[in-house]
């Protein structure tokens, strides 16, 4: 099988095609044949060296997958050979095959490409735990949501309109409020806007994907009771490769909250660790079963911004690194 492998941590240029031995597999396993995969910013930060949780070089990065079954375990009695699949992949999803656990792979619903599918894992799930598990997103509550232009952005909005809540947006140019136009949203905002927004203008749920002084002003814009969920902090990946010098800034500029200061404020913050959370695989699984039967009911839709072929996976990281994109970066593998 062929892989992409994080040579050392660096630019974009240290990602490199390889190719492995396929794995074996287990009795509850399932063998796909990879066509899709998602591309996040976290994978940018552990090619940077910028993610604790991520292995030591050489490793292939990525977190979901859209395929094929290919060869199933003996006990896997629930899916079929060539049953069409999406999952994820703790590392290791830049693949052209994949061996998972047979409960974490869900069916494509029929109406969805193998693109469209690994759209979904990530920004969907991430979408879900912030509005739903940790905010308790309820009717007409006022959401501001950063970044709303990207993957995990467009799934939130989504989710935030389907629990009928008054949803606000910020996002990094005109072509992108231009494109948020098309749902029915408060009010979409730029960064430079955002930045000079009266501090009277409050909010009770905001989620944040930056981190450092972003997060500080959000949670100034709380209403009582109002709650941020923190989920990134991609403020630390300005620049391509790693940088001492911009890590301590963004994190000198991260706010440091107490227990009391948060008490006698009446706000509250969350945060949000997608891998970590993967550690409960019964949770993430519930979770993407609720995600599958909106899509179904075809309540949720996917946005790819651009497919880049497999062997392309540099040109995709430096898109996504520049803040191109509008929805999910995508990379496609041919089936030979």
């Amino acid at each position: 099988m062929e892989q992409i492998q994080i040579s050392k941590h660096g630019a974009p240029n240290v990602l490199s095609v390889i190719n492995k031995p396929s794995h074996s597999l287990g009795k509850n396993e399932i063998r796909i044949q990879v066509s899709a995969c998602g591309v996040n910013f976290a994978d940018l930060m552990m090619r940077m060296g910028l993610y604790p949780e991520a292995p030591k070089p050489p490793f292939t990065p990525g977190y979901e997958i859209a395929g094929t079954i290919i060869e199933k375990g003996a006990n896997v009695t629930s899916f079929n050979i060539d049953d069409r699949v999406f999952a994820f992949t703790k590392f290791g999803g830049y693949t052209s095959e994949a061996v998972i656990d047979y409960t974490q792979v869900k069916i494509i619903p029929t109406h969805l490409s193998f693109e469209q599918a690994a759209c979904i894992p990530v920004n969907f799930s991430t979408a879900w735990v912030a509005l739903h598990n940790m905010a308790r997103i309820k009717e007409n509550d006022r959401v501001l949501i950063q970044s709303a232009a990207g993957g995990v952005g467009i799934a939130a909005i989504q989710l935030a309109l389907q629990a009928k809540a008054k949803v606000f947006a910020t996002v990094g140019s005109q072509e992108k409020v231009n494109y948020l136009n098309q749902y029915p949203l408060e009010k979409v905002l730029t960064y430079s806007e955002w930045k000079n927004e009266p501090r009277e203008t409050s909010f009770d749920i905001i989620l944040d994907s930056f981190g450092g002084s972003s997060l500080k002003q959000a949670f100034s814009h709380l209403s009582p009771t109002g709650r941020v969920v923190n989920y990134g902090i991609s403020q630390i990946t300005n620049s391509n490769k790693r940088s001492i010098i911009n890590t301590l800034k963004t994190f000198s500029q991260t706010p440091f909250f107490t227990p009391f200061k948060l008490m006698m404020q009446n706000k509250g913050i969350f945060g949000l660790n997608m891998l970590t959370l993967s550690e409960n695989p019964q949770l993430l699984s519930s979770i993407m079963d609720e995600i599958c039967l909106m899509f179904e009911n075809k309540k949720l839709n996917t946005h790819i911004s651009k497919s880049f072929d497999f062997e392309n996976a540099a040109d995709a990281h430096q898109f996504l690194h520049d803040r191109k994109n509008i929805g999910k970066v995508i990379l496609t593998k041919t089936i030979n």
